[in-house]
């Protein structure tokens, strides 16, 4: 649980909240003795109302919601306490311009008693108002089936969970568009008892259920006092809501696939809130179109949700449902809870005499700030249903050709070109003073070398980075052996511009982070320049490479071992010797290993390193990893150029 805030108290917090983001939307305005967000000037199209609330630390609910096409009004209570019916009335007369409100109630006692007193002072302080309310009830986990027991939970009933915000989304694009988008023209424009009815049946078909790591924390208040305690890291919790109270059970989690298929179980067996549970049924029927509705309760990483999302749709196909709606964002949060709840709807009204579009209605636009969710859908009927495999498989199909394409262009453009059938033309080996040979042997060469310095990258890079230096040399390493043992990279089939290419390829998809960005630009521009039979390929490498990153010798970088490297080999290019003998290439190596060992005690300007050192003179600061690793790459080639040639 993070016990850390921005804010070290909570006094004062939530009108500040509701303050920016009622400064986001022009439309809105803030009555803040009652902590109201409403619209300023409602649609005069619009006949209805619709209003929501709650307790404080749902945010963005629901002051986020509230905009054309959602909500006209809302009302925010303290941090997880309901607003007082003082508050709910104002909410009402701040939108009861047509005289029909309807209210979006979500099941906790505090709610329904401050809802339902304000709804009734508002009946009789205004008799000409006409007001209903929708309770909505989206969690399964309180049903005697959940909880294992038919007397269990029955006077509790479900609770309401972040389905409510998908009833305020269908519920307001309905008041605000009606048949224009949700029916065929010739039906009537929405009343306000047709409008109820609408989240009567949408409630009814809504299924939510939440899980946590650990429970939420309250600025200002101690974080491991009463109920304010997170769970072991092996367990987590199912079945809780949205007011950091505890959930239904707690379970070992297992993995993340058991958990999100233990939670679609649940919420697709739940048949009937309000009837018998039948453990091998579902309230699902084939044919049916379903809405998939992820909420992050705020304290779940965005990297995480998506593989929670991704999850849950595998999980879903298994059963055979493909959902026609995916939505997933921090919808209706509890404050920084580290969980999440799934819910499942069904987006057709299945009313044969009053038939509503609610993808349609999901799928229309809104003013409303915090609204996430994309508006083009595949149309019914078209045969577009997704498949994601179907779709990466046609992803790469689409890189292949594009890359084909090219391909075929630049054959076309260099076929004239004579002596190019070992590859991307230009240079040859023998141009470049090498055998084929001796290019295998000195890249072999250069791998080991480079796993008999691991240990050293690795102390190196332990004191100045995050260690993983020799690690990452060394995958690069194994990567090239591996090509080389497969033939996939063979100098004797490929000239010295595609093999230097299918290096960088090898070494950028095995390499990460910096150093393998640095090494795959490096290996590009020099193929690029050795197809060119530029003067001098290598250095035209480093000069690209300097195009991309601000390192200089200097600055404690791998470029302080290629540099000099680079300088020798542009003497010889510039010479009027055609022969690289095993003197220039000594030369080239210690020339290399000095640049290496010039950056020990030099302090860094940047990467990681610039954080270590930069308070210091640098002085005990072993030399940079990465030119270390260069170093040792250029000796073990050397190494091995130099067995071939003494036979």
């Amino acid at each position: 649980m993070m016990d850390k805030h921005i804010f070290e108290s909570a006094e004062g917090l939530v009108l500040a909240s509701l303050r920016g983001t009622v400064a986001q939307n022009p439309a809105l305005r803030l009555h803040a003795p009652t902590k109201t967000a409403y619209i300023a000037h409602p649609s005069p199209s619009a006949d209805i109302a619709l209003i929501s609330g709650g307790g404080a630390g749902h945010e963005p609910a629901h002051a986020g919601y509230t905009g054309h096409g959602m909500l006209t009004s809302s009302v925010s209570g303290d941090i997880f306490a309901s607003p007082s019916a003082k508050q709910i009335l104002a909410a009402i007369e701040l939108a009861a311009f047509s005289g029909d409100v309807l209210i979006v109630i979500n099941n906790y006692t505090g709610d329904r008693l401050n809802f339902g007193l304000a709804i009734e002072q508002a009946r009789g302080k205004y008799p000409g108002l006409n007001i209903m309310f929708v309770l909505n009830a989206d969690d399964v986990s309180l049903l005697p089936q959940t909880r294992g027991g038919e007397g269990e939970g029955g006077m509790v009933g479900p609770r309401g969970l972040g389905g409510n915000i998908l009833v305020c989304k269908v519920l307001g694009a309905y008041t605000a568009f009606g048949a224009r988008v949700s029916t065929p023209p010739t039906y009537p424009r929405p009343t306000l008892d047709r409008t109820k009815l609408l989240g009567d049946v949408l409630v009814a078909h809504l299924r939510s259920l939440g899980a946590t790591l650990g429970h939420c924390h309250v600025p200002g208040r101690e974080p491991h006092s009463g109920m304010f305690v997170a769970t072991s890291r092996q367990l987590i919790e199912l079945g809780l809501g949205l007011h950091n109270e505890p959930g239904v059970r707690r379970v070992p989690l297992i993995s993340p696939a058991w958990l999100v298929s233990e939670m679609v179980r649940v919420v697709r067996g739940s048949t009937d809130k309000r009837e018998q549970y039948d453990a091998n049924g579902t309230w699902l029927r084939p044919g049916d179109e379903i809405v998939l509705f992820i909420n992050n309760l705020g304290g779940v990483s965005t990297l995480e949700i998506g593989a929670v999302v991704e999850l849950v749709r595998k999980e879903l196909a298994l059963h055979g449902t493909v959902p026609a709606r995916i939505y997933s964002a921090p919808y209706m949060t509890s404050l920084n809870a580290p969980g999440f709840s799934i819910s499942l709807s069904i987006g057709d009204s299945n009313s044969p005499t009053d038939p509503i579009d609610l993808l349609a209605l999901i799928d229309a636009p809104t003013e409303a700030i915090s609204w996430v969710g994309l508006r083009s859908w595949p149309t019914r009927g078209s045969g577009n249903v997704r498949s994601a495999e179907a779709e990466e498989v046609e992803a790469e199909e689409t890189l292949q050709s594009i890359r084909a394409s090219f391909s075929l262009i630049t054959s076309a453009g260099s076929s004239s070109h004579a002596g190019e059938s070992q590859g991307h033309g230009g240079f040859t080996w023998t141009d470049l003073g090498f055998s084929a040979e001796e290019i295998e042997r000195g890249v072999r060469g250069a791998c080991e070398s480079v796993f008999a310095a691991e240990a050293d990258m690795t102390k190196f890079d332990t004191v100045v980075g995050d260690g993983d230096c020799g690690e990452t040399f060394v995958g690069g390493g194994r990567a090239i052996l591996v090509a080389l043992d497969s033939h996939t990279l063979n100098p004797q089939t490929m000239g010295p511009a595609l093999f230097v290419s299918k290096v960088g390829e090898i070494l950028e998809g095995c390499m990460g982070g910096t150093i393998g960005a640095l090494f795959a630009i490096f290996f590009t521009a020099w193929s690029i320049a050795l197809r060119r039979s530029t003067h001098a390929p290598l250095n035209e490498a480093l000069v690209t490479l300097g195009k991309h990153t601000p390192a200089r010798p200097g600055d404690r970088t791998v470029v302080d071992a290629l540099a000099p490297l680079c300088e020798i080999m542009l003497s010889w290019a510039s010479s009027s010797t055609t022969t690289l003998t095993t003197a220039d290439l000594e030369e080239a190596a210690e020339a290399t290993k000095r640049g290496a060992e010039s950056t020990r005690g030099m302090r860094a300007r940047l990467g990681r390193a610039s954080y270590v050192t930069e308070d210091g003179d640098g002085e005990g600061v072993p030399p940079d990893p990465g030119a270390w690793g260069v170093a040792a790459m250029v000796e073990g080639f050397v190494r091995g150029v130099k067995g071939v040639r003494r036979g």
